[in-house]
């Protein structure tokens, strides 16, 4: 749809309300009432801009601690067809249609621009409504009886179209539910008809495929030890195709991706300190390349060489007839062994020390990512406050850490006795074919069994999950000493910002008092409130200016209707709806708040990234669910009516006017006309 030169006419947006569920961890995706939202009995005029631009939208939708807060952060792209100022509209806390200017001036044709823009609780629901249950060993449980638990954990995770969203994108998009669950959590995870549960690095990944317009309902099991588990994530699109599906889902994940580049920046920080954390980032990355590089392949290494010598002990312990499992009297031959200076009690002692160096190399690859997330969060916050944060983060990634490790050494204990005795039998087997049965001359075969069970271990499936225990376990010492070098670079950042609050402090904290404008970050306008403490009665006063016409947008309206090209800006309090700081809490509490959000959005991204890669590794082939899936999307957006602005009986300006019948495309307000379609990205908190 497009923004054309002249005078609109529209209704008032008619629902704006949503219900929050009494659930815990995730309710549906709905949010509250808002006061004043009734639509007018008359028509409104509405001023728009002199260029002709086409919007489209990436939307993320946030909840805290198992219940909705209702913010909407929202990134709008323009592409400018003629050249001309674009005006976007906004609604107020009250519910009313507000106007901005996007950008400073007019965009010339050919041209693309992008805003942000956060949307306040209890305005605007999602067209997706989520509800997740949890259960621990049978009954339904609050989330916080899982965080941490063992047993038996249940999700029951419920899609579903949201009646009280104001558009149709609940018909023609399709929606994909994604998580992961730590391997140290557990090995396997059983989902439904619909789901696929893949191994990515130290996590389970599991996903579910929705259709549109459909209630679908997916449950989740897995036996946990002390259970964590990512935020859920539910990404929906409109596709007509595999491609266009990873296309869209690869879109949305790299918006979300970049949201902290993108939701508050291009302040004045503290340059100095930021090239030198920088400089040390990329020095830790570079150490942590190169030490994993040695590491691994020691590692693997030491491992053949701890197994061969230990099979080698073993033969050497072997007596009469083999037999085609583990000969125990061998066995505990090769374990008297390990108190002497032998062989297998030197390989025993390489592959300790190799383990431990393998873990170790992931201390440089933490201390890059807490020198990373510290980067972001000046960025985004400025220093005040933070060298309090890092300490207290680097307190809980060392207890972590430790923690961490104590549980991955007692996992790869548990995971080598049936590991070695799963080796011992199968190399017995192997053995005993070449030697007839007997132990005589059997140690002319050792190397040639070896090589015989190592095949072996790659293709037997039983044999492949005691080596992917193994493995898990390995992964969660790393894991853990990542996190112990995070913890370290916590304290070192600590000190490097707080000796930057006494000298060149940044000034994003100097002014941390001051008004926020409007600012520009990585190509985009980022609308930030001012920081001034506004009431409910400025909402009442902005709800009756814009019923009476006399407010900012009447004023443009004026403006529109004696065909000038004059637009007055709304006034401070109604720009709160783009702020990223709160009217009571102040500013510095609710950045912290935006921070919060940013990580789990950009959480969501890295799961979404994978589940594309999963269900459509090469934008040809799909799983059969998502095929499903597409081809119920793509019979759906062919039944839904022309656009308006195809109506060739009706001219450009005619096409654009507001409060024609059909469904708005635009997630904020049905004022925008120019809207042409929105992706959806729903987060729940982590456990």
């Amino acid at each position: 749809m497009m923004v054309t030169h002249g005078t609109k006419r529209g209704r008032h947006p008619g629902r704006i309300a949503a219900r929050v569920c009494g659930i815990t961890v995730s309710c549906a995706m709905m949010f509250a009432a808002a006061a004043g939202g009734a639509a007018p009995a008359r028509q409104t005029e509405y001023a728009s801009g002199t260029a002709v631009a086409t919007k489209t939208q990436d939307v993320f939708g946030i909840l805290h601690e198992g219940t909705i807060s209702g913010e909407l952060y929202i990134a709008n792209d323009f592409q400018i067809d003629q050249s001309g100022m674009v005006i976007d509209y906004g609604v107020t806390r009250a519910g009313a249609p507000v106007a901005e200017t996007v950008g400073k001036g007019e965009h010339a044709a050919g041209t693309s621009t992008n805003t942000l823009t956060k949307v306040s609780s209890g305005l605007k629901a999602m067209p997706w409504a989520v509800h997740v249950q949890y259960s621990l060993n049978g009954p339904n449980v609050d989330s916080s009886a899982i965080s941490g638990a063992n047993g038996l954990v249940g999700l029951h995770v419920t899609v579903s179209p949201n009646s009280l969203a104001d558009t149709d994108y609940a018909r023609t998009t399709i929606p994909i539910i994604a998580f992961t669950v730590p391997t140290k959590v557990t090995g396997a995870v059983t989902g439904s008809s619909g789901t696929l549960v893949t191994q990515k690095g130290t996590d389970m990944l599991v996903i579910a495929v929705g259709r549109p317009a459909r209630t679908i309902s997916f449950d989740f099991f897995f036996t946990a030890k002390h259970c964590s588990m990512s935020p859920l994530a539910v990404a929906a699109v409109e596709a007509s195709d595999t491609a266009e599906f990873s296309r869209s889902m690869t879109a949305l994940a790299m918006r979300a991706g970049n949201l902290s580049d993108i939701a508050i920046g291009g302040g004045k920080h503290d340059t100095k300190l930021l090239n030198r954390l920088k400089s040390m980032r990329d020095g830790e990355r570079d150490k942590a390349k190169h030490a994993i590089a040695a590491a691994d392949p020691a590692y693997q290494q030491a491992f053949h060489d701890y197994m061969a010598a230990y099979v080698t002990s073993y033969t050497g312990h072997l007596s009469g007839s083999i037999g085609d499992s583990t000969q125990m009297s061998a066995l505990l031959g090769t374990a008297g062994e390990l108190n002497s200076d032998t062989p297998v009690a030197r390989a025993v002692a390489n592959i300790s020390n190799a383990t431990n160096d393998r873990s170790a190399a992931r201390s440089h690859q933490g201390a890059a990512d807490a020198i990373d997330d510290t980067i972001r969060q000046i960025e985004l916050r400025g220093t005040t406050g933070l060298a309090a944060d890092l300490k207290r983060q680097a307190a809980s990634q060392t207890s972590r850490a430790a923690k961490d490790f104590k549980t991955g050494q007692k996992m790869m204990h548990d995971a080598m006795i049936p590991f070695s005795m799963a080796y011992t039998d199968a190399y017995t087997r192997h053995l005993s074919k070449m030697t007839g049965g007997t132990a005589s001359g059997a140690s002319t075969y050792a190397q040639q069994a070896i090589e015989q069970t190592n095949d072996e271990f790659t293709s037997n499936k039983n044999l492949k999950t005691d080596n992917q225990k193994v493995q898990a376990a390995l992964d969660t010492m790393a894991a853990a000493k990542a996190s112990e070098g995070q913890g370290k670079m916590l304290l070192t950042l600590a000190a490097l910002v707080a000796k930057s609050g006494t000298g060149d402090a940044s000034e994003a904290s100097k002014s941390a008092a001051a008004d926020w404008k409007t600012v520009s970050a990585t190509g985009l306008t980022s609308y930030v409130s001012q920081s001034r403490v506004g009431g409910a009665a400025d909402d009442a006063d902005n709800a009756a200016e814009h019923r009476a016409g006399t407010g900012s947008a009447g004023r443009a309206n004026s403006a529109a209707g004696t065909h000038t090209t004059t637009f007055v800006a709304p006034v401070a309090s109604e720009r709160l709806l783009y702020g990223l700081s709160g009217r009571v809490r102040g500013l510095e509490s609710d950045m912290s708040g935006t921070v919060d959000d940013v990580v789990a959005v950009e959480t969501a991204a890295d799961i979404i990234r994978n589940a594309v890669d999963t269900l459509a590794p090469d934008e040809a082939s799909a799983s059969s669910a998502l095929t499903r899936a597409i081809d119920e999307a793509r019979a759906a957006k062919a039944k839904v009516a022309a656009p308006i602005d195809a109506q060739s009986s009706v001219g450009a300006l005619e096409a654009s006017r507001i409060g024609r019948e059909g469904v708005s495309r635009d997630v904020v307000t049905p004022v925008n006309t120019h809207t042409a379609g929105a992706r959806f990205l729903m987060v729940t908190d982590k456990l």
